[in-house]
């Protein structure tokens, strides 16, 4: 006997199911990943670091000190006030808890593991940034700025997961925000990688969870308006 999937009106696939066809975002970052393995099996902590910091250049300061700017979550407000802008209190409320959860992890993790950063295992003669940025020496792991700027992308391509482009341009910069913390002398790699994958992983609890509250509270309201009709 064959067997149907027969779809009954009214019920909705949950979120993680309809999130699975599949939102260019997560196979950007399992490439991302790959890549990460790839490095880490084939350079050594030093190694990686240094390929990236002393390839280098002024115009190369200036561009990526931008992204690491934008890793700080300057770019929550104009994204908070497109939502508000566009009714959808939904994703604003999925934004700001994604990257308030975002936040308290990366925190408590910082200093949990209470890393090392650069400079303080290397010195200033290797260690090269651009001549406005600070350096700074405790805290390393993980990169704060490229987990708050995962946490963002994957939020924004969930949000607007209809449209591939928002997705694949998230992506990109949220990996050079990644690129720029390295690149400035702020971290090691794989403070960055495990960055990401924190990012990511509020990103992708925050939606869910805030999909699932909006949706039972509509629920019961649609709920309670019909019991009212009826009494």
């Amino acid at each position: 006997m064959d067997l149907q999937l027969v779809s009954t009106p009214g019920i909705t696939k949950p979120a993680y199911v309809k999130l699975r066809k599949m939102n260019p975002f997560f196979m950007l970052f399992i490439f991302w990943n790959i890549g990460m393995i790839f490095i880490f099996f084939n350079a050594s902590k030093e190694l990686a670091f240094i390929s990236i910091n002393h390839f280098r250049s002024f115009a190369g300061d200036i561009f990526f000190s931008v992204f690491s700017f934008l890793g700080n979550g300057t770019i929550l407000i104009p994204l908070a006030l497109l939502f508000i802008y566009q009714k959808k209190y939904k994703y604003l409320a999925g934004l700001v808890t994604s990257a308030l959860l975002n936040t308290l992890l990366v925190s408590w993790l910082k200093h949990a593991f209470d890393h090392f950063r650069p400079l303080a295992c290397y010195g200033e003669n290797v260690v090269q940034t651009a001549s406005w940025i600070t350096l700074y020496q405790k805290y390393s792991f993980p990169s704060g700025h490229t987990a708050i700027a995962f946490c963002i992308a994957l939020y924004m391509s969930l949000a607007y997961r209809k449209n591939p482009y928002i997705a694949m341009a998230a992506f990109l910069a949220a990996c050079l925000t990644g690129y720029s913390r390295v690149y400035l002398g702020e971290h090691f790699l794989e403070d960055v990688w495990f960055g990401s994958a924190v990012g990511v992983c509020t990103a992708y609890i925050s939606f869910i969870a805030i999909e699932y509250i909006f949706k039972i509270t509509s629920w019961k309201r649609k709920y309670n308006t019909f019991e009212t009709i009826k009494i």
